[in-house]
C-alpha cells in the first residue's frame, strides 16, 4: 500500500453497502511501479518492490475483505425505523441500541472489478469501540482457482480507525494505525440513514429458521435490507442485505446480544513471532534475519503457483507493455500453493540489499527444475562475484564477465 492516503482511499471509495472491495488503485500502482522498466533499472532497495510480487494482489484482496467484514459487519447493528406487526421497529432499534455487546455469524458473497468474486464467512464480535472478525476470506478471478485464507481482523473505530489483520498460517500481520476518519463508513451513520429513508415496510409475522418472527424490510438505493425480529424480545434474529440486483448478498445470523467478551479478544498487539507490515509507514518488521534462502523459497512459490513456470516479473524483468500485460494475466492464473512460507520475505530480502547489488531478474518462462537457465542474480555487499539462482533453485557464485546475457538486451541488438 502507498502510505496513509492509500488506506484512507480504500475506505473512502468503499460504499456503506457491505461488499469486500478491491483497492481500485492496485493495478494503477503496478503500472506506476513497473514503469521503472522504461528507464535504467534502479537499485533493489526501492520501497515498492514487495508490492508487485505474485501474491501481492491476493494479499490486498484479503486485507480489504477482512477489514470490511470486521468493520462494516458491525454497521448492521444500529439504526432504522420501519413498523412491525406486534413489535414495532422502534422497539427493535431500542433493543439493539441498548446492547453492550453483540456476536453474529457473517456471510457475504459479491462481485468486484467485473469478474472477481469475493466471499467471506466469519464470526464477528463487537464490544464498543472494537470489532473482531475470525474467519475465512476468499476470492476468485473469473473461472480461475479459488483462493481462501483464514484471517483475524481487529479494528478500533475510536482511535483513528486502527485495524490489524492477522494471518496465523503465515504469521503475518498488516497493521494500520490510522485509516482516516470517514464518518459515514466508520460510525453507524450509513446504515442508520438507509433504515430511516422512509421506505420502511412491515411484512408481518413469518417463519424463519424454524421459528416465528416479525419481519421488516427497507429498500435503500440499490439495497434491500430485511430484518427478522423475535416477537417477544424485539431482538433481531437474522439480517440480510441484498444489493446490485442480487449480485451482492450479506447475511447475519446466530445473533446474540449482551454476551461477555473479554478485553483480551480485542488486543491489537501483534504476536512477537509475527512479521508486521505497517501500512502507514511501509515498514516491514521481521523478527528474524532475512537470508538468501527466503528469496529462493519465494521464487519457488511463485513458480509452483504458475504450474512450474517462473513469472514474467519478480520486482524486475522484461520491460514494456507486452510484458506488463502478460504479468497481469499471470496474476489471475496463480493457484494456491501448499506449505508456502510467509509472503514478501524474499522481496523484503531484496529490498534490503545495498544499492550496488545490481539485482536482475530474467526468469520469464524458465521452467522450475531447469539446471541450465538463470532466473536472477545479485551481488552481495563486498563481494567480487554474483550469486546466480537457476531454474532448479541452485545458487552459484559467478564472476561478472560470466553472467548470462539478459534476453531482452540481446534481442535489441
Amino acid at each position: 500500500m502507498r502510505s496513509q492516503r492509500k488506506i484512507r482511499g480504500l475506505f473512502a471509495r468503499s460504499r456503506v453497502a457491505v461488499d469486500p472491495r478491491l483497492d481500485e488503485r492496485t493495478m494503477r500502482d503496478m503500472h506506476a511501479t513497473l514503469d521503472i522498466s522504461k528507464t535504467p533499472e534502479s537499485a533493489p532497495g526501492e520501497p515498492k518492490i514487495w508490492s508487485i510480487t505474485m501474491n501481492s494482489r491476493a494479499t490486498k484482496i484479503a486485507v480489504a475483505a477482512a477489514v470490511l467484514v470486521a468493520v462494516l459487519g458491525g454497521i448492521h447493528f444500529l439504526g432504522g425505523s420501519p413498523d412491525g406487526a406486534g413489535v414495532a421497529w422502534a422497539d427493535v432499534l431500542a433493543q439493539m441500541d441498548a446492547a453492550r455487546t453483540v456476536t453474529f455469524t457473517y456471510e457475504s458473497e459479491g462481485m468486484v472489478e467485473g469478474d472477481v468474486c469475493c466471499w467471506a464467512k466469519s464470526t464477528v464480535k463487537i464490544k464498543e469501540p472494537y470489532r473482531r472478525s475470525d474467519g475465512v476470506d476468499g476470492h476468485r478471478y473469473g473461472d480461475g482457482p479459488n483462493h481462501e485464507e483464514t484471517n483475524i481482523c481487529i479494528s478500533d473505530v475510536s482511535r483513528q480507525n486502527r485495524f490489524i489483520l492477522l494471518n496465523p498460517a503465515w504469521k503475518l500481520a498488516h497493521y494500520a494505525p490510522d485509516n482516516g476518519g470517514h464518518d459515514t463508513l466508520m460510525s453507524y451513520d450509513g446504515l442508520k440513514k438507509d433504515f430511516r429513508d422512509g421506505t420502511e415496510e412491515s411484512l408481518g409475522t413469518v417463519q424463519i429458521d424454524g421459528r416465528e418472527a416479525v419481519c421488516f424490510k427497507v429498500a435503500a438505493g440499490d439495497k434491500v435490507i430485511t430484518v427478522w425480529a423475535d416477537p417477544e424480545t424485539a431482538l433481531p434474529l437474522r439480517i440480510e442485505r441484498v444489493a446490485k440486483e442480487g449480485v451482492d448478498k450479506v447475511t447475519l445470523s446466530d445473533i446474540v446480544f449482551d454476551v461477555e467478551l473479554a478485553d483480551e479478544l480485542f488486543d491489537m498487539t501483534p504476536p512477537a513471532d509475527y512479521c508486521v507490515m505497517n501500512m502507514a509507514t511501509e515498514e516491514f518488521t521481521v523478527p528474524f534475519e532475512l537470508t538468501e534462502q527466503h528469496l529462493v523459497e519465494e521464487l519457488a512459490t511463485s513458480a509452483k503457483g504458475l504450474s512450474g513456470t517462473f513469472p514474467t516479473r519478480f520486482g524486475r524483468g522484461r520491460p514494456g507493455k507486452e510484458a506488463l500485460e502478460k504479468f497481469f494475466a499471470e496474476l489471475r492464473q496463480v493457484v494456491p500453493v501448499e506449505g508456502r512460507g510467509t509472503p514478501m520475505l524474499g522481496t523484503e530480502f531484496l529490498k534490503r540489499l545495498p544499492g550496488d547489488s545490481d539485482w536482475k531478474y530474467v526468469g520469464e518462462d524458465v521452467k522450475l527444475g531447469d539446471t541450465t537457465k538463470a532466473v536472477c542474480w545479485y551481488k552481495p555487499e563486498g563481494s567480487a562475484t554474483y550469486r546466480v539462482i537457476y531454474g532448479d533453485l541452485s545458487v552459484r557464485d559467478v564472476a561478472p564477465e560470466e553472467l548470462p546475457p539478459i534476453p531482452w538486451q540481446t534481442e535489441e541488438k
